[in-house]
C-alpha cells in the first residue's frame, strides 16, 4: 500500500477527496431542499437559475472526483510515466528445442515472475494509457505497465478502475516488444513521448 501512495500525486488524491465530498455536501443540499418541498415547509424562494448552476457544479464535482478516483485505481498496476522510466527487467533464456523461459522483475525489491512458452524469443506486450487532457493538470499524463509475457496474461489488481479505463483514456495501445534469447538482463523502458525500448544492463 505504501509503494501504491507513493505513485499517487497529491493533486490527484486532493482532486478525489474534495470533489467527491463537495459532491456529497451537494446532495444532501439538493435532499434538503426536496424533502422540504414536498413538505410544504414554508421557505424563500430562490430563483431557478441558481438551482442549474448548482447542478451544473455537482455534475462537474462527479467527474472530477469520479476521474481521479479511476486514476487511483489504475496506478495500482501502471507506473506514472514522463521522462524514460524502467518498468522491468527483462531475461531470456532457452529451455529447450522452440521454447524460451522468460524472468521478469518489475522492481529491485519484488520476487522475480517467471514464465515458459513455445517460441523462438520472448515476447513482452506493454499497455500505454495515454489519459484525457487536465488530468495532467493533477500529475499524471501517460501510464504503463506490462500486460502479457508471452501467451500469459499478467494479473491486474484494479478490475474496478479496468473496466472504468474508457472514462478517463485518451488513447490506450498494446506494444509487443521482442526480447532476444541472449541471457543478458535488458531493461524495459518507456517515456510519454514514446513506445517502450530495450536497453541492456551490463554489469
Amino acid at each position: 500500500m505504501t509503494g501504491f501512495l507513493s505513485q499517487v500525486p497529491m493533486k490527484l488524491l486532493c482532486a478525489a477527496v474534495v470533489g467527491l465530498a463537495a459532491a456529497a455536501g451537494l446532495t444532501v443540499l439538493f435532499g434538503w431542499h426536496g424533502m422540504r418541498r414536498a413538505l410544504d415547509v414554508p421557505r424563500v424562494p430562490r430563483p431557478p437559475a441558481m438551482y442549474v448552476v448548482l447542478g451544473a457544479l455537482w455534475v462537474a464535482l462527479i467527474t472530477i472526483g469520479s476521474m481521479s478516483v479511476v486514476t487511483m485505481l489504475l496506478l495500482r498496476d501502471h507506473q506514472r510515466v514522463d521522462a524514460r522510466t524502467a518498468l522491468a527487467d527483462v531475461r531470456c533464456d532457452p529451455a529447450g528445442p522452440g521454447r524460451v523461459r522468460a524472468e521478469l522483475r518489475t522492481s529491485p525489491g519484488a520476487e522475480p515472475e517467471r514464465y515458459e512458452f513455445d517460441g523462438a524469443a520472448c515476447v513482452v506486450t506493454v499497455r500505454q494509457v495515454e489519459l484525457r487532457p487536465g488530468l495532467d493538470l493533477l500529475g499524471v499524463r501517460v501510464l504503463s505497465r506490462i500486460d502479457s509475457v508471452g501467451p500469459t496474461q499478467r494479473p491486474i489488481r484494479s478490475l474496478r478502475g479496468g473496466r472504468f479505463v474508457g472514462l478517463v483514456a485518451r488513447r490506450s495501445e498494446a506494444v509487443p516488444v521482442t526480447v532476444p534469447v541472449d541471457a543478458q538482463m535488458h531493461s524495459l523502458q518507456v517515456s510519454s513521448l514514446s513506445g517502450p525500448t530495450l536497453a541492456d544492463n551490463r554489469l
